[in-house]
C-alpha cells in the first residue's frame, strides 16, 4: 500500500507555524480558518505519525520530528521556486518576477531605481518585501529573494555584499529648534538633549552605538522607535532629537525638519546590495545589477543633489 504524502498546502502551513509559532497568527497571513489550520495541521501529524510540535501555554515547540519535516518543507518550496527561475529564464527577461527584500529605510531611494527599470521590462513582475534588519536577515536565511538591501549585513559564508551607495547618517531637528540657531554644534552640547532612537539591532542604531564608542560620547534616549516615518512626525512634533539616514530627507521634501551641522556628523555608513550564494541568478536579476551599476546610482545621486540644493 503507497504511504500518504503530504499536500503542498500543509507543508505550507506548516513552514507558517515555524516561522510565526501561533496558529491564529498563521491563519490570518494564509487567509484560512483558523479550525481549517488546525485539521489541517492534524492531518499532516497523521501523515507522518509522529507529533511535530507541543503546545504549553502560550509557548509551541517543535518536536525533532516537526523540525525534520520543517526542513524538508522548505527544500521543497526552495526547488519549486528554483524550477520557476528556470523557465522564466527559459522564457527570456522580458517577463519574470523579482524577488527584492531591503531594510525599511531604503524604502526611501528604492522606488527611483525601480521606477526605470520596470518601465523599461513592462511585463515583469517585481516582488518586495520591506522590514526590520531581523526580518530580512531571516528571509536571507530562507533563501527568498535575489537581492536583499542591508546598511549592516550579517555574517556568513553563502553570502556576498558590495557596497553601492553611500549612505551618511546625520542629525535631524524640527525646523524651529534652538539649535538651528548655533551651528555648528559640538557634540559635548548635542549631548545634553533628548533623542529618538531606532530599535536595537538596527543598522542605524548600530552605527551610532560605533560611533558613540568611538568619540566617547553618549545621547540621551528619550524613545525608542521602530519606524523612520514615525521618528520623523515624531521629531517634528518636538519630542527630540534624531539620527536617520540622509536618505530619509534626500529623496522626500520634508519642510518640518532640518539636518544640523553637528562637529564628525555626518557618521559615513554604506548601503550593501546583498545575494545569497546558493541561489541561481536569474537573467532577470542580473540585468537589474547591470542597470543598478551602468544608470540607476547616478540617477540617485542627481535627485539626491538636486534635493540638497533647494
Amino acid at each position: 500500500m503507497a504511504k500518504r504524502l503530504p499536500t503542498l498546502r500543509q507543508m505550507q502551513i506548516l513552514l507558517a507555524l515555524a516561522e510565526h509559532k501561533n496558529i491564529s497568527r498563521v491563519a490570518e497571513i494564509l487567509h484560512i480558518s483558523q479550525p481549517s489550520v488546525s485539521i489541517q495541521l492534524k492531518n499532516l501529524t497523521e501523515v507522518f505519525d509522529s507529533p511535530l510540535y507541543h503546545v504549553n501555554g502560550r509557548s509551541l515547540e517543535f518536536t525533532e520530528a516537526g523540525i525534520a519535516a520543517v526542513n524538508t518543507a522548505q527544500e521543497m518550496f526552495f526547488s519549486l521556486d528554483k524550477l520557476h527561475i528556470e523557465l522564466e529564464d527559459l522564457k527570456g527577461a522580458k517577463s519574470g518576477v523579482l524577488k527584492l527584500a531591503v531594510v525599511s529605510t531604503a524604502k526611501y531611494f528604492l522606488p527611483i531605481l525601480l521606477g526605470p527599470f520596470c518601465k523599461r521590462y513592462p511585463l515583469i513582475d517585481v516582488q518586495l518585501d520591506i522590514g526590520n534588519r531581523e526580518q530580512i536577515i531571516q528571509r536571507f536565511n530562507q533563501n527568498k529573494d535575489d537581492y536583499y538591501i542591508f546598511s549592516q549585513y550579517p555574517k556568513a559564508d553563502n553570502l556576498v555584499a558590495e557596497p553601492f551607495l553611500e549612505n551618511p547618517l546625520v542629525v535631524v531637528a524640527p525646523v524651529n529648534h534652538e539649535l538651528t540657531k548655533k551651528m555648528p554644534i559640538s557634540l559635548n552640547r548635542l549631548s545634553h538633549y533628548p533623542f529618538l532612537l531606532r530599535e536595537h539591532g538596527s543598522g542605524t542604531r548600530h552605527s551610532i552605538e560605533g560611533f558613540c564608542q568611538q568619540h566617547n560620547v553618549s545621547f540621551k534616549a528619550k524613545m525608542t522607535i521602530e519606524s523612520n516615518q514615525a521618528i520623523k512626525h515624531s521629531v517634528a512634533a518636538g519630542l527630540g532629537l534624531a539620527i536617520l539616514s540622509s536618505h530619509t530627507l534626500d529623496y522626500m521634501q520634508d519642510d518640518n525638519l532640518v539636518k544640523l551641522d553637528v562637529e564628525h556628523f555626518p557618521i559615513q555608513s554604506q548601503w550593501y546590495l546583498v545575494r545569497n550564494k546558493k541561489r541561481h541568478q536569474t537573467i532577470l536579476a542580473e540585468l537589474f545589477y547591470q542597470y543598478l551599476q551602468e544608470e540607476g546610482l547616478a540617477k540617485l545621486k542627481n535627485i539626491a543633489k538636486n534635493q540638497r540644493n533647494l
